[in-house]
């Protein structure tokens, strides 16, 4: 896959919370390359789960689990996740989703809380399946 530069837009999940965006080329050559998907809450208290996957659908029957590579956003010996980020495997989204359907993200929310539901506009939508498109 060729490199690109990453890129980043500005979604509100469907209970109004703010979340940033960011489709990238995994660069540290101590993990696996591929795309990354990195999610950041803008809003503060809100704790993502490291442990699940980020949930991905079509709306039309297709569904992927991009797994989570949040120990990607610390250094190797460190003990803490950010709570209000994480970062997920776009490597896994096979085959790659149509760039004409919007796409709904399910985060995986810590402490019990429900899961985040992000619809991707166009524009992230297209970029993502392109970048899938190309692996």
């Amino acid at each position: 896959m060729a490199e690109a530069s990453p890129q980043r837009w500005t979604l509100s999940d469907a209970a109004g919370q703010r979340w940033g965006l960011v489709l990238f080329e995994q660069p540290d050559p101590a993990y696996p390359a591929g795309p990354r998907l990195r999610l950041n809450a803008l809003e503060p208290g809100l704790r993502i789960d490291h442990q699940r996957p980020l949930q991905v659908d079509d709306g039309a029957g297709r569904q992927w689990q991009l797994p989570n590579r949040s120990e990607e956003l610390v250094a190797v010996d460190a003990t803490a996740l950010p709570p209000g980020a994480a970062q997920f495997d776009a490597a896994s989204l096979v085959p790659a989703p149509s760039d004409s359907r919007p796409l709904r993200l399910l985060v995986p929310m810590a402490d019990g809380a429900n899961d985040a539901a992000l619809m991707l506009g166009a524009d992230p939508t297209q970029q993502l399946a392109r970048r899938a498109a190309d692996i």
